[in-house]
């Protein structure tokens, strides 16, 4: 199944990738973002979520999140565009599990393939109840009207256990969730972000050397 993309009161550290600069951020603590190099991550994509996403300069994002992957919720409104929600997990680059949220067309495109090779992996006896390993590996420069964006280059490297701090749960809130309500189709909630916790020792020696 392809994924259909091209709040709440929620709290979470956050990482982000940057189409523009072809960069990669995570929240500083003294707030702002830090940059970080290229990542090597776990990521929940058996839990991932679509939806309508804006991301407006000084504001807290907004999003309406769709009932299903196969179902799409309607548009909110202006400035809305089709996006992702999931959470990924790296003690080494994120300082633990932190929320991966975009609206960019490239990041989508990136998440939607490694995506698709995920459903064609995740059956298999040896994945059951594993996560995939992702590396950022580049990016390709890619031309639009907008000028030159980047389209990140992620590969799924291998599947390992899920660590203990790394919950197996929907990277949303059921209140983000579309319903049929037009009201709360037309006024999303805002999403809140904080800085990511202090790395901690993994504890598998993977998880030290790897992410």
């Amino acid at each position: 199944m392809a994924l259909n993309i091209g709040a709440s009161g929620i709290i979470r550290p956050y990482v982000k990738y940057n189409a523009k600069s072809d960069k990669w951020f995570i929240r500083a603590e003294g707030g702002g973002d830090l940059e970080i190099a290229r990542p090597t991550f776990l990521l929940d994509l058996a839990n991932i979520r679509t939806g309508w996403l804006r991301f407006q300069e000084g504001q807290a994002p907004e999003r309406l999140i769709d009932p299903a992957l196969d179902k799409v919720a309607p548009t909110p409104g202006e400035g809305f565009k089709r996006g992702f929600v999931v959470m990924a997990f790296s003690p080494k680059f994120f300082g633990g599990a932190v929320e991966m949220a975009s609206a960019s067309i490239h990041v989508s495109n990136a998440i939607r393939d490694v995506y698709a090779v995920f459903e064609e992996q995740a059956g298999r006896t040896e994945n059951r109840g594993k996560v995939p390993v992702i590396t950022c590996t580049g990016a390709d420069a890619m031309k639009d009207k907008y000028g030159t964006n980047y389209r990140p280059k992620l590969e799924l490297t291998k599947w390992v256990d899920r660590p203990a701090d790394f919950p197996d749960a929907s990277a949303v809130e059921e209140s983000e969730v579309w319903k049929g309500n037009a009201a709360a189709a037309s006024k999303p909630a805002p999403v809140a972000h904080v800085p990511p916790p202090a790395a901690k020792p993994a504890p598998q020696p993977i998880y030290e050397t790897d992410f």
